[in-house]
C-alpha cells in the first residue's frame, strides 16, 4: 500500500512540475529531495529509528533550507520573496519523507539483520545424559525409538 501511494505522489508531483513550466521550480524540487533526505536520515539515527522524527527531519530539514535560502540568500541580492520556491523544496522534503519511511520500515533491518528467529533454544547443559547406543542402526531404524528406549533405560 505505501508503494501505490508513493509513487502515485511522485507522479501527481512530476505533472505539478510540469504543468508550472519550470525550471527552477524542478530544481527547488530536487534540492529538497536531497536536503530532506539528509535530514530525514540523520533525524533517524540520533532518535534511534522513531518515526515521527525521522519525518521531521526530511520536511524540517528542507522547508528550513528554503526559508533561510529565500530570506539569506535572494532578498539581500534584490530578489523577492518566492513562496512557490519554499513550496517546491518543502514537497521535495514530503518525497524524501516518504522514501525514508518506506525503507526504513523494513522489520529486518530493526531487529538487526533477522538475528533473533524466534525459535526455542535449549542448552546443552539442560539436556540430561542418555547413553545412546554406538550404532544406532543395530536394532531399529527408528531414531525416535532409539532416544525413546535410551530415556527409559537410564
Amino acid at each position: 500500500m505505501k508503494h501505490v501511494m508513493l509513487s502515485t505522489l511522485l507522479l501527481l508531483m512530476f505533472f505539478q512540475l510540469k504543468a508550472q513550466g519550470s525550471d527552477d521550480a524542478v530544481k527547488h524540487f530536487g534540492a529538497g529531495i536531497v536536503i530532506g533526505g539528509v535530514g530525514g536520515y540523520a533525524a533517524h539515527k540520533i532518535f534511534d529509528g522513531k518515526r515521527g522524527w525521522t519525518w521531521v527531519g526530511a520536511v524540517g530539514s528542507s522547508f528550513g533550507a528554503a526559508i533561510a535560502k529565500e530570506t539569506l540568500y535572494d532578498q539581500p541580492r534584490g530578489a523577492s520573496f518566492e513562496g512557490r520556491d519554499v513550496l517546491f523544496t518543502t514537497l521535495g522534503g514530503i518525497v524524501s519523507g516518504l522514501a525514508l519511511d518506506v525503507l526504513t520500515s523494513n522489520t529486518i533491518r530493526r531487529t538487526g539483520g533477522g538475528k533473533y528467529c524466534g525459535c526455542l533454544v535449549v542448552e546443552n547443559s539442560e539436556i540430561p545424559d542418555l547413553n545412546l547406543p554406538s550404532n544406532p542402526e543395530a536394532g531399529s531404524r527408528d531414531i525416535t525409538a532409539v532416544l525413546q528406549a535410551a530415556y527409559l533405560l537410564r
